[in-house]
């Protein structure tokens, strides 16, 4: 069943470390789920417990170091280093929860598609040769190498063109997964930029309001701000064998038809419109009798029939005589 949501913006931006690694059950740990007292999980492997929630980071780097929950007033609940031992720069835990659940999403359904070999199923995987590293990566049976980026802040079209780019010349099929409040028009391709809806966990197609119905803004002639996306559950989306997202039949209507290479000409028309011509600085009309003379001097003056006009010798004397004297009558 197809659902149409709108759009949302987002009111607020998670920036501290919210995820950590527990080695005791071998759990990655959400920070906003862990709770203190009544001999809580976190009671038990947290830093006053058997101090087992440690630093991903800094675990990936041969170190145990214990993280403590942190439940500030001002801030999200997150984890935090003891002084002097947090890592240079954040690498995975800083990774929100959010992002973390949408990886997962991606890794478990890809590990039900029959294209898809599951073993090759991995996260943060770097791309040889590419300097990428995608969030989730995949193989197809076919050998076709796939990555799947999902993206919960906007990105800058340069910075995607260089993203997509690098994974093109490595081979690499890129499906972008953006959330729903993150929409990006320039990237909007229904089959390889979708919107990943982790709380009701479905995928979305962009679509916006064409005569009263939905429609994706590539499929028609003119493009307007997507305002809605058209979802259905990811149980319901499949894989082609060449890495294309498959959307279930009812996506049809609010899709069209349009082949991709025409959307992404649309899109990249619409991302950078055609230069208008410099507009000429404006001049003062010239007088009839001066037109006539400057194209008659020029020689480009002509008859209807290609001609120079003709001129009569002695009417031009007779004027100028008239003029010299009507002059001479004004100085008496």
């Amino acid at each position: 069943m197809i659902e149409i949501r709108r759009l949302y913006p987002r009111d607020w931006e998670p920036t501290e470390p919210l995820v950590a690694y527990n080695k005791a059950d071998g759990r990655v740990v959400v920070a906003s789920e862990m709770r203190r007292g009544n001999s809580s999980y976190y009671d038990r492997y947290g830093y006053q417990g058997s101090q087992d929630i440690v630093c991903i980071d800094c675990l990936e780097a041969g170190r145990d170091v214990p993280v403590s929950l942190v439940e500030a007033a001002k801030k999200c609940i997150h984890f935090r280093h003891k002084a002097g031992e947090a890592p240079d720069g954040l690498g995975r835990h800083g990774e929100t929860a959010e992002h973390l659940h949408g990886k997962q999403l991606m890794m478990d359904w890809a590990s039900d598609q029959r294209h898809i070999m599951s073993w090759s199923i991995d996260d943060e995987v770097w791309v040889p040769g590419a300097r990428l590293r995608s969030d989730v990566k995949a193989e197809l049976f076919g050998g076709r190498r796939l990555a799947f980026e999902v993206q919960r802040k906007p990105v800058e079209w340069k910075d995607w063109e260089r993203r997509h780019g690098g994974y093109e010349r490595a081979g690499v099929r890129d499906v972008w997964l953006w959330s729903p409040d993150v929409p990006h028009l320039v990237l909007d391709l229904p089959l390889t930029s979708v919107v990943l809806d982790m709380e009701h966990e479905e995928i979305g197609v962009m679509v916006a309001s064409y005569s009263g119905t939905y429609r994706n803004p590539t499929a028609e002639h003119r493009i307007i701000t997507p305002t809605h996306y058209a979802a259905a559950p990811l149980a319901e989306w499949g894989i082609s064998a060449s890495g294309s997202l498959v959307p279930p039949p009812e996506m049809a209507e609010y899709i069209g038809d349009k082949p991709e290479p025409r959307r992404v000409a649309q899109l990249n028309d619409h991302r950078n419109p055609p230069a208008k011509p410099p507009k000429q600085p404006w001049q003062p009309p010239a007088s009839p009798s001066n037109q006539y003379w400057s194209a008659f001097r020029s020689g480009s003056g002509r008859s209807p029939g290609g001609h120079a006009p003709y001129i009569d010798p002695e009417r031009e004397e007779q004027r100028k005589q008239e003029a010299i004297k009507e002059i001479m009558r004004r100085k008496r």
